[in-house]
Order: C-alpha cells, then structure tokens, then sequence
C-alpha cells in the first residue's frame, strides 16, 4: 500500500513533468535530456544499493561493521568514478556538439552522483525489514522537488541546464530525508574479508545494472553521435510512451527481491508467482491497450504535433509490454533465490544482442532500426520463463490471458467509440480513459473476486491486529 501511495504520486508528477518537458523543450533539448537521463543512471549504477543488496536478502542480521566496511569500498569506487567523470565533461560537451559552458551540465551530473552514495545504507536498511512507508515519503519528495524545479526551470528557458540542477536538488533531498527517516552515521572501515562476504552477491546483482545500462547506451550514444541529439529525443519520446504502461510496476519492482527472499523456502512459492505475475500483467494490459488505441488523440492534445514523427517507433515498442510485464518479476524471483549470476548473464545476452543487431539496423534504416533491435532483444525473455520454471513451478498462461483478453475486448470498444466520436479535445480523451479503465476493473473484479476478497480479508487482519510488543 506504501508502495502504491508513493508509485501514484512520485510517478503523477514523472508523467505531468515529462509532458510538460516535452511541450517546452525541442526534439533537440529533449533528446539531450535523455542523454543526461542515462548518464545519471549509469553513474547510479556504480554508486547505487545493488553492491549493498546482500543486505536486504541475508538471513543474518548485518552488525554495523558490516555497513561500514561495504560503505567502505563503495565510496571509494564511487569517488574515483565521480571524479572520472567530472574530468571528462568538457570532453562529452564537445562530443555533442555543446559550447563550453555545456560541460556544467556533466560536471553538476557527476556531484549529484557523489552525493546520493550517502543514501545506500539508510535505504538497503528500510528495504531489509520492508519499511516501505519511509521509502516512500523520501522518494515522493525527490521527485516533486525534481519535476518542479526542471519544469520551472525550463519554462524560464534554461534548456537542458534545468535538468542538471534538478538532479542536484533531487539528490540533496533524498540525502536529507533517507537519513532522517533512518538515520545512520556514514563512517568508512577498511575490511576487506568482511566486505567481500557481501560483494559475493553485491557485484553480479550490480553488473546487472551495469550490463542493462551499456545496452541501453544505444540510443543516447551511438545513436546521438551518429544521428544527432533530436533523433535520440525521438526515441526517448517514443519509448517514454510505449513504457508508461510499466510505470506502474517499478513499485512492484522494489518489493520482489525482499518478499520472494522470503517466501524462498515456503513449499507454495510457485503459486506465489504465479499470483505475482498475474497482478503485474494485470496493471499493465488496460493502460497498454488504451495507450495504443489513443495514441493519436493523446499525442495531438497532450505531447503536441511535432511528436508525430516518432509514431511508427513507439508502435514496434509497444509490443515490448507483452513481456516485461511477466520478466521483470521473474528476475527478481532469480535474484532473491541466490541466482544474481543467472540473472546477469540473460542481462549479458540483452545487451550484446541490442549492440550486435542495433547499429547496422539504424544505419540501415535510421532510428526505427533501434525499435526493431529491441523487439528482438525482448521475444528472448522467453528463455528467462524457461530458466524460472526450471527453479520453481508455475505456470504462465493461465496467469497473464485473462488479463490480456479482457484488455483487448475493452480496447476494442474503445477504438471503435474513437471512430465513431473522435476525442478533439482533452476531456473527451480523459472521459475515454476513464471509461476504459472503469470498464476494465469492473471485469477484473469479477474475474478475480475471490483473491480480492483474501487480500481484503488478509489487510483488514492484519489492520486490526494488535501492535507487537
């Protein structure tokens, strides 16, 4: 439920800001926002809470030597990247064909990223005991700070310089607020052996992220260098939109590696799965469908006409939501039975094959060659199924269909409704929405009422449940 309060909100003002963003800035500044988007995530990467995930699925409670020896390492690999980076700004300002002054909007990427190291124990610390409700009042607060200040300072006719100071505002609230809701003293202690205990796990559940974000680098590299920055906004944009019906699943996405971590040895795991997979699919159809059969409308009265460009990109996309709806929580499942290197390796495959089949696709057939590459890349999860169903029985089928089919059946309806009355202004379009939505609960309610009625049972329970000693 904290989850979900904070997935609603901090993914609201995402949604509003990166509309908003998209209206004020060009193709251009929007696709060297996307650049500055990965370059964040690639430092985070190295500096984030995966070196320190060990933590949150260890039976043992870790001592604070532990925090202090794994902080320890990560600093110092955190600090020489930093400065790495911070170094080879003038250089990245000058691959993209930026003025000299462009090179702040690195050098501020690389002092957010230093900053944020001083988050991980506080939150692999709430993530370990499931206190998802300090997590999320931190990261609601990040993210209305960060969408406000970069739609301000955009609107104020900063450019992409917007984006960089509020990465840097983002990072010194989370700072503040992770460390108030748990606090912890950041002192470093030199233990190798104890470290490494960790790092066994820590380094291939990390090279995960690290191998995910060289496959990504695609678009804002080779393809920003080869075809220039407003190519890579198309993408960007092409992507943010065909993603927006997984948005939703990154509050899912926090909880999978701590809860399966602790239903590993129960002898119902499969059926947990099974029910896991079955909701992720469940969120996702309706937004999915309804995105496809209004794009047209959403784009002309929301994103602006100069996106229609990018349409043919965002259809091939689209279809990715078929998988990643069932993929992603099934890599949590191999991470929280041990199997990081499992998990790395189909991450190792996404991105040699992205970067083995992207490029002469785009220099082929332009951008839209990186959305064929990437169709391709994702009809491999069905190995991923494969390699869970080895581990754990469950089946998959059964669990996504109805969800889809039902989806398919209102977005129908909805097509032809748009047909019939085309949505020329906004609150007609918001009215389909709606209705489209409401239609589908209604039908998931009816289909599901029996594991509703056990959730609703399970949380009143456990509402009225006396307090533990």
């Amino acid at each position: 439920m904290a989850l979900g309060i904070r997935q609603a909100t901090t993914q609201g003002a995402n949604v509003v800001g990166s509309i908003l963003l998209a209206r004020l800035l060009s193709p251009a500044e929007f696709g060297l926002f996307a650049v500055l988007t990965f370059a964040v995530s690639f430092l985070n990467s190295f500096g984030g809470t995966g070196l320190a995930a060990n933590f949150i699925r260890d039976v043992r409670e870790p001592s604070e030597d532990d925090y202090r020896a794994l902080f320890g390492v990560q600093e110092f690999v955190v600090l020489v990247t930093a400065a790495a980076f911070y170094a080879a700004a003038s250089e990245f300002a000058r691959l993209y064909h930026l003025t000299s002054s462009g090179a702040w909007l690195f050098r501020l990427t690389a002092l957010s990223f230093a900053l944020t190291s001083l988050m991980v124990v506080p939150q692999v610390r709430l993530e370990r005991h499931l206190n998802f409700g300090r997590l999320a009042f931190v990261e609601t607060g990040q993210a209305l700070l960060y969408n406000g200040t970069a739609v301000v300072l955009a609107w104020r006719g900063y450019g992409a310089l917007s984006f960089a100071l509020a990465v840097m505002i983002r990072a010194a609230t989370g700072v503040v607020l992770v460390n108030l809701m748990s606090p912890w003293s950041p002192k470093v202690r030199w233990d190798w052996p104890r470290a490494r205990r960790h790092l066994a796990f820590g380094l291939p559940y990390q090279g995960i992220a690290v191998v995910s974000l060289i496959k990504d680098s695609v678009n804002p590299v080779f393809v920003g260098l080869l075809l220039g920055t407003q190519n890579v906004g198309y993408l960007s944009w092409a992507g943010l939109l065909a993603n927006y019906p997984v948005v939703g699943l990154l509050a899912l996405q926090r909880l999978y590696l701590p809860m399966f971590a602790r239903l590993q040895a129960a002898p119902d795991l499969g059926r947990s799965v099974e029910r896991t997979i079955a909701a992720t699919n469940a969120l996702v159809a309706p937004l999915a469908v309804l995105t496809l059969v209004l794009v047209h409308p959403i784009v002309h009265l929301v994103f602006g006409d100069k996106w229609t460009t990018a349409l043919p990109i965002f259809y091939i996309l689209w279809i990715g939501n078929f998988f990643v709806a069932t993929a992603t929580p099934l890599l949590g499942l191999l991470n929280a039975l041990g199997q990081a290197k499992t998990a790395l390796l189909f991450a190792t495959v996404w991105m040699v094959g992205t970067w083995v089949l992207a490029p002469p696709l785009v220099a082929a057939v332009g951008v839209v060659g990186f959305a064929w590459a990437n169709l391709c890349i994702q009809a491999t999860n069905l190995l991923l199924f494969r390699a869970a169903q080895a581990r754990v029985q469950f089946h998959i089928l059964p669990s996504v269909m109805p969800s889809w089919l039902w989806a398919a059946l209102m977005g129908l309806g909805m097509s032809v409704t748009q047909h019939i009355w085309p949505a020329t202004q906004l609150a007609p379009l918001v009215a389909y929405l709606l209705c489209g939505l409401t239609t589908y609960t209604l039908g998931i309610v009816v289909m599901y009422r029996r594991n509703l009625a056990v959730i609703w049972l399970s949380w009143r329970m456990r509402s009225c449940a006396p307090a533990p000693q």
